[in-house]
């Protein structure tokens, strides 16, 4: 569940972030390109070829920033919100998913005004609003526990040391 969410938040978030770390763009941007296709064949709407080739700049150029940042960033960093605050947590579990529903309410109501089905490119916006802070929530788990551990490790060390010191004096 977790794998299939992911690649739907990279085929909506690359244009919507910055500064990925270059394995996060690897495979799960390969399957989004994918989901658009798959996407955009099956509801033969003409608007989510059109959001797959915005999308595909924007991989580009974020493959490009990547490279860029490799030293400074974690190879497997999901991105930066570009221009939503400081609190990145905030920004990527409520502010994120809120936006992409926001503009797929826009595109829904100009599918509606135009007459067309609302099954291609509305519908895949607005399924982030299950995707994407699903997929934030497990990042921040993932990340909790990653703490943690490093945590127990740091204490896990201090205690030996002083069985050390205990065993064999100063």
């Amino acid at each position: 569940m977790y794998f299939l969410c992911s690649i739907h938040q990279r085929a909506v978030l690359v244009p919507f972030r910055r500064f990925y770390g270059v394995q996060a763009l690897g495979m799960p941007c390969f399957f989004a390109a994918i989901l658009i296709f798959l996407w955009w064949i099956f509801t033969a709407d003409s608007l989510m070829l059109a959001w797959g080739c915005f999308w595909l700049l924007f991989l580009i150029k974020r493959r490009i920033e990547a490279v860029r940042v490799n030293a400074q960033i974690p190879s497997r960093y999901d991105g930066y919100p570009v221009g939503l605050g400081w609190n990145e947590k905030l920004a990527k579990l409520v502010l994120e998913p809120a936006l992409v529903v926001v503009l797929g309410v826009m595109v829904l109501k100009f599918y509606e005004y135009q007459g067309w089905r609302p099954n291609g490119l509305p519908y895949f916006l607005l399924t982030s609003i299950v995707t994407l802070p699903f997929v934030q929530s497990v990042n921040q788990m993932v990340w909790d526990k990653q703490l943690q551990a490093m945590n127990d490790a740091r204490l896990e060390q201090e205690a030996r040391n002083r069985a050390f010191r205990d065993k064999f004096g100063n």
